[in-house]
Protein backbone atom coordinates (compact mmCIF):
# COMPACT_ATOMS: atom_id res chain seq x y z
CA UNK A 1 0.00 0.00 0.00
CA UNK A 2 1.20 3.13 -0.81
CA UNK A 3 1.31 5.35 2.13
CA UNK A 4 2.15 9.34 2.28
CA UNK A 5 5.35 10.09 3.87
CA UNK A 6 4.89 13.29 6.59
CA UNK A 7 7.37 15.24 7.75
CA UNK A 8 6.45 14.61 11.75
CA UNK A 9 7.43 17.53 13.94
CA UNK A 10 5.71 16.41 16.88
CA UNK A 11 5.92 12.47 18.22
CA UNK A 12 3.44 14.02 21.27
CA UNK A 13 1.31 16.13 19.16
CA UNK A 14 -1.72 15.69 22.10
CA UNK A 15 -1.56 15.08 25.82
CA UNK A 16 -3.25 12.60 26.84
CA UNK A 17 -1.60 12.68 30.32
CA UNK A 18 -2.61 15.88 31.61
CA UNK A 19 -4.09 15.96 35.01
CA UNK A 20 -7.37 16.98 33.22
CA UNK A 21 -7.25 14.25 30.53
CA UNK A 22 -6.03 11.76 33.19
CA UNK A 23 -10.09 12.60 34.77
CA UNK A 24 -11.28 11.70 31.34
CA UNK A 25 -10.76 7.96 31.74
CA UNK A 26 -13.13 7.96 34.92
CA UNK A 27 -15.82 8.41 32.13
CA UNK A 28 -14.61 5.99 29.49
CA UNK A 29 -12.60 8.71 27.62
CA UNK A 30 -9.27 8.99 26.30
CA UNK A 31 -9.17 12.92 26.20
CA UNK A 32 -6.39 14.39 23.54
CA UNK A 33 -5.62 18.22 24.11
CA UNK A 34 -3.76 19.91 21.54
CA UNK A 35 -1.15 22.79 23.58
CA UNK A 36 -0.31 25.55 21.47
CA UNK A 37 1.43 28.95 22.37
CA UNK A 38 -1.69 31.12 23.31
CA UNK A 39 -2.73 34.68 21.58
CA UNK A 40 0.21 36.28 20.32
CA UNK A 41 2.94 34.91 22.84
CA UNK A 42 5.05 32.53 19.82
CA UNK A 43 5.60 35.50 17.97
CA UNK A 44 3.34 34.83 14.42
CA UNK A 45 -0.02 36.32 14.90
CA UNK A 46 -2.79 36.21 17.57
CA UNK A 47 -3.85 32.31 17.72
CA UNK A 48 -6.44 33.91 20.31
CA UNK A 49 -8.18 37.01 18.42
CA UNK A 50 -10.98 37.67 21.87
CA UNK A 51 -8.52 37.69 24.97
CA UNK A 52 -8.46 39.72 26.78
CA UNK A 53 -5.89 41.21 29.47
CA UNK A 54 -7.83 39.46 32.06
CA UNK A 55 -6.96 35.75 30.14
CA UNK A 56 -3.62 36.57 28.89
CA UNK A 57 -2.23 37.44 32.56
CA UNK A 58 -4.27 34.08 33.59
CA UNK A 59 -3.80 31.93 30.57
CA UNK A 60 -3.39 28.23 31.79
CA UNK A 61 -1.31 27.65 28.52
CA UNK A 62 1.47 29.91 30.00
CA UNK A 63 0.73 30.31 33.38
CA UNK A 64 -0.27 27.22 35.04
CA UNK A 65 1.51 23.13 35.27
CA UNK A 66 5.16 22.78 33.81
CA UNK A 67 4.62 26.03 31.26
CA UNK A 68 4.89 28.06 34.13
CA UNK A 69 8.15 26.94 35.79
CA UNK A 70 10.43 28.64 33.46
CA UNK A 71 14.05 29.78 34.42
CA UNK A 72 14.88 32.64 36.08
CA UNK A 73 17.89 33.06 33.67
CA UNK A 74 15.78 32.30 30.15
CA UNK A 75 12.49 33.42 31.12
CA UNK A 76 10.64 29.81 29.51
CA UNK A 77 11.34 26.19 29.45
CA UNK A 78 10.86 23.25 26.92
CA UNK A 79 7.04 23.06 27.29
CA UNK A 80 6.79 26.95 26.43
CA UNK A 81 9.54 26.06 23.52
CA UNK A 82 7.62 22.84 22.38
CA UNK A 83 4.10 24.96 22.43
CA UNK A 84 5.76 28.07 20.52
CA UNK A 85 6.95 25.81 17.70
CA UNK A 86 3.90 24.48 17.44
CA UNK A 87 2.41 27.59 16.80
CA UNK A 88 4.57 29.15 14.55
CA UNK A 89 4.58 25.86 12.64
CA UNK A 90 0.49 26.31 12.17
CA UNK A 91 0.95 29.70 10.87
CA UNK A 92 3.55 29.04 8.71
CA UNK A 93 2.99 25.42 7.48
CA UNK A 94 -0.86 25.51 7.69
CA UNK A 95 -1.66 22.09 5.30
CA UNK A 96 1.53 19.96 6.96
CA UNK A 97 0.36 21.58 10.14
CA UNK A 98 -3.33 19.82 9.80
CA UNK A 99 -1.62 16.59 7.88
CA UNK A 100 0.34 16.28 11.01
CA UNK A 101 -2.45 16.73 13.10
CA UNK A 102 -4.45 14.20 11.34
CA UNK A 103 -2.43 11.67 11.93
CA UNK A 104 -2.02 11.69 15.49
CA UNK A 105 -5.94 12.02 15.70
CA UNK A 106 -5.58 8.22 13.52
CA UNK A 107 -3.08 7.18 16.27
CA UNK A 108 -4.79 8.44 19.11
CA UNK A 109 -8.03 6.99 17.71
CA UNK A 110 -6.33 3.33 18.05
CA UNK A 111 -4.77 4.09 21.08
CA UNK A 112 -8.99 4.37 23.02
CA UNK A 113 -9.51 0.89 20.88
CA UNK A 114 -6.35 -0.91 22.76
CA UNK A 115 -7.63 1.07 26.42
CA UNK A 116 -11.20 0.35 25.83
CA UNK A 117 -12.08 4.02 25.88
CA UNK A 118 -13.73 6.65 23.37
CA UNK A 119 -11.77 9.31 21.90
CA UNK A 120 -12.54 12.78 22.92
CA UNK A 121 -10.32 15.70 20.91
CA UNK A 122 -9.44 19.01 22.31
CA UNK A 123 -7.87 20.98 19.67
CA UNK A 124 -7.66 24.39 21.49
CA UNK A 125 -6.25 23.20 24.54
CA UNK A 126 -4.71 26.84 25.11
CA UNK A 127 -5.95 28.98 22.12
CA UNK A 128 -9.16 29.84 20.43
CA UNK A 129 -8.18 28.95 16.81
CA UNK A 130 -11.57 28.82 15.04
CA UNK A 131 -11.09 24.98 13.15
CA UNK A 132 -14.19 25.04 11.82
CA UNK A 133 -13.14 27.15 9.13
CA UNK A 134 -9.77 24.97 7.74
CA UNK A 135 -9.90 22.77 5.26
CA UNK A 136 -7.13 19.97 3.83
CA UNK A 137 -7.36 17.77 0.43
CA UNK A 138 -6.92 14.59 1.77
CA UNK A 139 -5.55 12.05 -1.36
CA UNK A 140 -6.78 8.75 -1.44
CA UNK A 141 -3.44 7.77 -0.41
CA UNK A 142 -3.25 9.55 3.08
CA UNK A 143 -6.82 8.81 3.74
CA UNK A 144 -5.78 4.90 3.02
CA UNK A 145 -2.89 5.29 5.99
CA UNK A 146 -5.35 7.01 8.24
CA UNK A 147 -7.84 4.71 7.62
CA UNK A 148 -5.22 1.73 8.75
CA UNK A 149 -3.89 3.82 11.58
CA UNK A 150 -7.04 4.67 12.94
CA UNK A 151 -9.23 1.82 12.26
CA UNK A 152 -11.88 4.22 11.16
CA UNK A 153 -13.23 4.89 7.91
CA UNK A 154 -11.31 7.88 6.32
CA UNK A 155 -12.46 9.35 2.66
CA UNK A 156 -10.44 11.60 0.28
CA UNK A 157 -11.59 14.90 -0.23
CA UNK A 158 -11.46 18.41 1.40
CA UNK A 159 -11.84 18.01 4.66
CA UNK A 160 -11.90 20.03 7.83
CA UNK A 161 -10.76 18.02 11.23
CA UNK A 162 -14.23 16.98 11.97
CA UNK A 163 -15.47 15.71 8.54
CA UNK A 164 -12.42 14.06 7.94
CA UNK A 165 -12.95 11.65 11.80
CA UNK A 166 -16.85 12.06 11.56
CA UNK A 167 -17.38 9.71 14.80
CA UNK A 168 -14.57 11.14 16.98
CA UNK A 169 -16.40 13.83 19.12
CA UNK A 170 -14.32 16.99 19.28
CA UNK A 171 -15.16 19.52 21.91
CA UNK A 172 -13.13 22.67 22.97
CA UNK A 173 -14.38 26.27 25.11
CA UNK A 174 -14.18 29.88 23.17
CA UNK A 175 -14.84 33.56 23.68
CA UNK A 176 -15.76 33.96 20.55
CA UNK A 177 -19.33 35.18 20.56
CA UNK A 178 -19.15 35.05 16.74
CA UNK A 179 -18.41 30.97 16.97
CA UNK A 180 -20.90 30.58 19.13
CA UNK A 181 -23.50 31.82 16.27
CA UNK A 182 -22.39 29.66 13.83
CA UNK A 183 -23.96 26.18 12.29
CA UNK A 184 -20.81 23.95 13.56
CA UNK A 185 -20.15 20.25 12.80
CA UNK A 186 -22.50 17.80 14.86
CA UNK A 187 -19.25 16.35 16.03
CA UNK A 188 -18.03 19.49 17.55
CA UNK A 189 -19.28 21.12 20.98
CA UNK A 190 -18.25 24.46 22.42
CA UNK A 191 -18.46 25.94 25.89
CA UNK A 192 -18.65 29.59 25.43
CA UNK A 193 -15.91 31.35 28.50
CA UNK A 194 -17.10 34.53 30.50
CA UNK A 195 -13.93 36.73 30.65
CA UNK A 196 -14.36 40.12 32.42
CA UNK A 197 -15.86 41.77 29.25
CA UNK A 198 -18.09 39.64 28.01
CA UNK A 199 -20.96 39.17 30.66
CA UNK A 200 -23.95 40.03 28.09
CA UNK A 201 -22.87 37.44 25.30
CA UNK A 202 -22.90 35.21 28.40
CA UNK A 203 -26.05 35.56 29.09
CA UNK A 204 -27.00 35.62 25.18
CA UNK A 205 -25.36 31.89 25.14
CA UNK A 206 -27.12 30.95 27.77
CA UNK A 207 -30.56 32.29 26.51
CA UNK A 208 -29.96 30.26 22.92
CA UNK A 209 -29.54 26.93 24.92
CA UNK A 210 -25.79 26.53 25.22
CA UNK A 211 -23.66 26.25 27.97
CA UNK A 212 -21.02 29.00 29.93
CA UNK A 213 -17.57 28.41 31.61
CA UNK A 214 -17.02 30.57 34.76
CA UNK A 215 -13.77 30.54 37.00
CA UNK A 216 -15.06 31.35 40.40
CA UNK A 217 -13.49 32.50 43.51
CA UNK A 218 -14.51 31.17 46.60
CA UNK A 219 -16.27 27.99 45.69
CA UNK A 220 -19.24 27.58 42.95
CA UNK A 221 -22.26 29.00 43.82
CA UNK A 222 -25.83 27.25 43.16
CA UNK A 223 -27.24 29.50 40.43
CA UNK A 224 -25.83 32.41 38.14
CA UNK A 225 -28.22 34.74 36.83
CA UNK A 226 -30.75 32.21 37.22
CA UNK A 227 -29.12 29.45 35.42
CA UNK A 228 -27.91 26.63 37.08
CA UNK A 229 -24.07 26.13 37.83
CA UNK A 230 -22.47 22.60 37.44
CA UNK A 231 -18.99 21.62 38.72
CA UNK A 232 -16.95 21.93 36.01
CA UNK A 233 -13.86 20.68 37.33
CA UNK A 234 -15.33 16.84 37.46
CA UNK A 235 -13.61 16.41 33.59
CA UNK A 236 -13.12 18.58 30.92
CA UNK A 237 -15.79 16.70 28.68
CA UNK A 238 -17.87 19.22 27.90
CA UNK A 239 -20.35 17.41 25.67
CA UNK A 240 -21.43 15.29 28.31
CA UNK A 241 -22.50 18.32 30.09
CA UNK A 242 -26.62 19.22 30.70
CA UNK A 243 -27.75 22.09 28.13
CA UNK A 244 -28.05 25.58 29.32
CA UNK A 245 -26.09 25.44 32.44
CA UNK A 246 -22.99 27.17 33.67
CA UNK A 247 -20.18 25.38 34.10
CA UNK A 248 -18.57 26.41 37.39
CA UNK A 249 -14.36 26.18 37.19
CA UNK A 250 -12.20 27.38 40.14
CA UNK A 251 -9.04 29.06 39.52
CA UNK A 252 -5.95 27.29 39.04
CA UNK A 253 -2.84 28.30 39.57
CA UNK A 254 -1.32 30.98 41.64
CA UNK A 255 -1.88 33.86 39.50
CA UNK A 256 -5.90 33.50 38.96
CA UNK A 257 -6.02 32.21 42.84
CA UNK A 258 -4.60 36.42 42.97
CA UNK A 259 -6.43 37.63 40.64
CA UNK A 260 -8.54 40.89 41.00
CA UNK A 261 -9.08 42.02 37.03
CA UNK A 262 -12.65 40.13 37.08
CA UNK A 263 -11.81 37.72 35.33
CA UNK A 264 -12.64 35.10 37.95
CA UNK A 265 -16.05 36.06 39.42
CA UNK A 266 -15.77 36.79 43.08
CA UNK A 267 -18.17 37.30 46.03
CA UNK A 268 -21.12 35.77 43.72
CA UNK A 269 -23.28 33.16 46.36
CA UNK A 270 -25.93 32.88 44.42
CA UNK A 271 -28.66 34.91 42.64
CA UNK A 272 -29.85 36.12 46.03
CA UNK A 273 -26.67 37.79 46.62
CA UNK A 274 -27.43 39.77 43.29
CA UNK A 275 -30.58 40.10 43.93
CA UNK A 276 -30.04 42.21 47.37
CA UNK A 277 -26.64 44.20 45.87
Amino acid sequence: MLEVSLDVRFERFFSVDSPKAIKAAKFGYLNAINYMAPYDSAGVGNLCPDATEGCRNLCLGRESGQAAMVSRATGTNGVRDSRERKARYFMAERQSFMAEMLLHVARNARLAQRLGLTLAVRPNGSTDVAWEGIRLFVTPEFAAQLSRISGLAVTSGLHSLFTAFPTIQFLDYTKSARRMKRQLPANYDLTFSRSETNEADCLEVLASGRNVAIVFGGGLPATWRGYPVINGDEHDLRHLDPRGVVVGLTPKGLKAKRDTSGFVLRGWEGDALQLAA
